[in-house]
C-alpha cells in the first residue's frame, strides 16, 4: 500500500496558494492510489518546538530523554513509514517558515536519517520521492532553475537521501492576475504528473477539485 506524508506550513488556513495546490495534488494522488494512505502533518496547527542545547545533546547521548527527543523520534519514524513526501511551503522573508525549519531541525539527525563517514555524508532515507509546492509573492527570474525555497528544501532532502524531487512553484502571487495564471500552469503540471490510463479514465478536467 502506497503511503504519502503531506506537510503543510502556511500560516494561512484559508486562501493559501500552497495549501490549495496541495489539496489538488492529494485529490489526484488518491485517485491514482485508491488503496493508499495519506498522513497529514500541519506544522502550523501542530507546532514544532525549536531546538535547544539539551535537545542537541540528546541527539548524541542515548541516555538523555525528553518530550522533544520523543517527538523527534516520532517524526523520523513517520518519514520512514512513507513512500512519498509532499511539502507545501510559502516564502516568508526570502526563506521557509520558521515552523518548517524547526521540523527539519528535529529530523536531520546523524545515524537516524543520515550518516557521516570517510566517504562523506550519506542519507538513509533512500528510495523515496518528494514533491515541493512553493508559493511566493515575488516573481522568480527566468534564469533561475530553482527558487530560494526549493534550494533550501532540496539540500536538506538530499542530505536525508531523497534525490527524486519534483517542483511545482507558484510565484508572483502579489499580482492577482499573475497568480491565477501561475495556479493554472502548475495545476496542469500536477495533472500531467499523474497522467496514465487509469487516471485519465476518472479525470476529464484538470481544474480545481
Amino acid at each position: 500500500m502506497k503511503t504519502i506524508l503531506r506537510i503543510d506550513s502556511s500560516l494561512r488556513i484559508k486562501g493559501s496558494y500552497s495549501r490549495t495546490m496541495g489539496d489538488y495534488f492529494v485529490e489526484l494522488w488518491k485517485i491514482k492510489h485508491s488503496n493508499g494512505k495519506i498522513i497529514e502533518r500541519d506544522i502550523n496547527l501542530q507546532m514544532i518546538p525549536h531546538l535547544t542545547q539539551d535537545t542537541v545533546n540528546g541527539f548524541f547521548d542515548s541516555a538523555v530523554s525528553s518530550e522533544i527527543l520523543a517527538l523527534s523520534d516520532q517524526l523520523i519514524e513517520e518519514l520512514y513509514s512513507n513512500d512519498e513526501l509532499l511539502i507545501t511551503c510559502p516564502m516568508y522573508n526570502y526563506g521557509i517558515p520558521s515552523s518548517l525549519k524547526a521540523y527539519f531541525d528535529l529530523i536531520v539527525r546523524t545515524e537516524k536519517t543520515f550518516t557521516n563517514d570517510s566517504n562523506g555524508i550519506r542519507g538513509l532515507l533512500t528510495d523515496k520521492k518528494a514533491y515541493i509546492i512553493s508559493a511566493m509573492g515575488m516573481t522568480q527570474p527566468a534564469a533561475e532553475e530553482k527558487n530560494l525555497i526549493e534550494i533550501q528544501i532540496t539540500r536538506i532532502l538530499n542530505q536525508l537521501g531523497i534525490v527524486d524531487i519534483n517542483y511545482f512553484p507558484v510565484d508572483g502571487t502579489i499580482n492577482p492576475e499573475q497568480a491565477i495564471m501561475k495556479l493554472e500552469q502548475q495545476r496542469k503540471r500536477i495533472y500531467q504528473n499523474f497522467t496514465h490510463a487509469a487516471l485519465n479514465s476518472q479525470i476529464h478536467n484538470p481544474g480545481y477539485l
